[in-house]
């Protein structure tokens, strides 16, 4: 991606780019002196930098977190149209494709740079779990004894309104956390912007908000 914005960069035409690296820390941000030499001649170069962590001593004014939803919106609002390239570690790459199928990009349009070789003659096909609105599903609010058909393009929180149950909520972008519930039982697809901890999804703590459910899933409400 960096030899392909020097080269419309260096052809002295105007590039339309939307450039956005993210790093543990600044020291790790690769190229960055670059980017930003080309990003200060260009009015068409707009980079945006996203960081775990300071480095200490130095101030960090730019964005600091994982890339979500709200942050890909901030920094490249018009992204439903453009075709989107995306290269790092496979995990890194796995959460990108959650982000754009969650926002209902056209998947078609992306295009990513992976570490392992891949056959010319196939094209690469992700096996990411992508919610069906033809594909039925079931939610079991256990401690209410209430059971709901729906579909895997509903939310948790949507069902359990349906349901009349009520499960605090706030923001509805997976941001603030409010919705968080436990689940007992099954699989959900959540793609949240920050509003829960690794920890808490590793006991078994969904957002209600952004949870979809894949087959049965049993909740704690």
């Amino acid at each position: 991606m960096m030899s392909m914005a020097t080269t419309l960069f260096e052809r002295g035409d105007q590039p339309d780019i939307c450039f956005i690296q993210c790093a543990n820390r600044p020291a790790d941000l690769i190229f960055r002196k670059r980017l930003e030499y080309m990003a200060t001649r260009v009015t068409g170069l707009q980079l945006h930098l996203v960081v775990q962590r300071s480095d200490p001593y130095d101030v960090w004014t730019g964005y600091r977190g994982t890339l979500n939803q709200l942050m890909l919106g901030l920094m490249c609002g018009d992204y439903l149209d453009r075709e989107v390239y995306c290269c790092g570690p496979e995990e890194f790459m796995t959460g990108v494709r959650d982000i754009l199928n969650s926002l209902g990009f056209d998947m078609a349009r992306y295009h990513q740079e992976s570490f392992n070789p891949v056959a010319l003659a196939e094209p690469e096909v992700f096996d990411d779990v992508v919610p069906d609105a033809t594909t039925g599903a079931e939610l079991v609010f256990a401690l209410s004894g209430v059971t709901k058909a729906c579909k895997e393009t509903d939310t948790v929180l949507q069902i359990a309104k349906g349901a009349g149950l009520r499960i605090p909520s706030s923001c509805n972008f997976g941001l603030c956390g409010t919705c968080k519930v436990r689940k007992t039982a099954g699989e959900v697809k959540m793609v949240h912007n920050g509003g829960i901890s690794d920890d808490d999804i590793a006991d078994g703590y969904i957002l209600a908000c952004c949870s979809h459910p894949i087959g049965r899933v049993e909740i704690e409400v």
